[in-house]
């Protein structure tokens, strides 16, 4: 088995591109088997039509240790219950991702590993919060490979969705990635990136030069979220504009817990969800 739009590297791993494509989602999002003989696999994707019998594919008549989830968002998650049942594997991921999806699983933490082909290899639990709270990604060891859902995509940036993602804990969260020196990057969206240290130092730099533009837009008069993102952002898709207003909310927050002396910005305590990748 080898899907047509499935990708072989040096590592065992092994991915199809689900079919969701989107502003958001980027060409759509990448659900990976890791492993050659008991496997693993990494956010199974939405919950729609074809994908379980694409993840049968992906898995070609292998046993699964287990599936592994980044975060609760449905493009990543939706088909997590189906695909459990269907390989007779539990769902692994963090308490705050089960609870969201309604699945009863293994919780992990952050320093865990997950056995891969009997323990031959590892996917290290790395804590990850700041696209959304309950973020993790996954290391897989021995190596420097890591899977980083969307915290890190493969091309363009990702997005701080607040009031669920929070600026601090992104840029918390890409200095523990860098602190492993990270080779080889598998996103949930976008093509693996084989400099994975230059990617997300180059995200870093990205977040904190955003978070300048925001405090710039802020002192030169802006008070509502709306007028924030077009000075920031300028013109947008629909979609896009509420992924952007939401980042903007994220790092008004910041500002704040930064000590920012902070004017009232109408539409900051907006309540609506923000929006989800589908």
């Amino acid at each position: 088995m080898r899907p047509s739009d499935s990708l072989r590297v040096p590592e065992p791993v092994s991915w199809f591109v689900a079919s969701n494509p989107g502003p958001l989602t980027l060409d759509g999002t990448r659900c990976y088997r890791v492993g050659e003989k008991r496997v693993v696999l990494v956010d199974p994707g939405p919950a729609m039509p074809g994908q379980l019998d694409r993840l049968e594919k992906l898995v070609d008549g292998h046993t699964v240790e287990a599936i592994c989830l980044t975060h609760a968002h449905a493009d990543h998650a939706g088909i997590a219950i189906e695909a459990a049942e269907c390989f007779g594997a539990l769902v692994a991921a963090s308490a705050d991702t089960l609870s969201r999806r309604g699945i009863s699983g293994r919780v992990l933490a952050g320093g865990e590993t997950i056995p891969v082909d009997g323990g031959a290899l590892g996917l290290k639990v790395l804590e990850t919060p700041g696209h959304s709270a309950d973020h993790l990604a996954y290391l897989l060891e021995p190596g420097r490979c890591v899977f980083t859902g969307d915290l890190v995509l493969g091309t363009g940036s990702s997005v701080v969705l607040h009031p669920d993602g929070e600026v601090g804990a992104c840029l918390a969260s890409f200095s523990r990635i860098l602190s492993l020196r990270p080779g080889r990057l598998y996103p949930g969206h976008g093509p693996p990136v084989d400099d994975g240290e230059e990617r997300v130092r180059d995200y870093r730099d990205h977040r904190i030069e955003r978070h300048g533009q925001v405090i710039e837009a802020v002192q030169t008069g802006a008070r509502t979220v709306e007028n924030l993102r077009k000075l920031v952002y300028g013109d947008l898709v629909p979609d896009l504009e509420r992924a952007a207003d939401a980042a903007i909310r994220a790092h008004i927050v910041y500002m704040r817990e930064q000590g920012d002396d902070v004017p009232p910005i109408a539409g900051l305590d907006d309540s609506s969800p923000a929006p989800e990748e589908s």
